[in-house]
């Protein structure tokens, strides 16, 4: 009885142990200073939305919002500086490769 508790015991604090170190991989991060941030870095050889979300600023379109995703592709549309506005489709591979860009009438 006692042998059992105290591997029920054992077991439970490794599983708290995994889940809090698990759980520090990704989400908020701190720095030296007390300042947070929300990092969740993507999966490997995969692009994430707020990355392209800044290759989409880098490329001139504003305010942009995702508009289809599958495991290929993100599009973005948003407006130009012109107030156009514009579609992008980025692939869905770790450097966020531009596949297309077209004015939407």
């Amino acid at each position: 009885m006692k042998s059992r508790l105290s591997s029920k015991l054992v077991l439970s604090a490794f599983a708290l142990l995994a889940s809090s170190t698990l759980a520090s991989a990704g989400g908020w991060q701190t720095d030296t200073q007390g300042t947070s941030n929300w990092h969740v870095t993507p999966p490997i050889g995969q692009c994430n939305v707020s990355r392209a979300r800044n290759r989409a600023i880098r490329a001139g379109i504003y305010r942009s919002e995702i508009v289809y995703r599958d495991e290929n592709v993100l599009t973005f549309r948003g407006l130009t500086i012109n107030g156009d506005r514009k579609e992008i489709t980025f692939g869905n591979e770790a450097s966020c490769p531009e596949l297309e860009s077209r004015d939407i009438p």
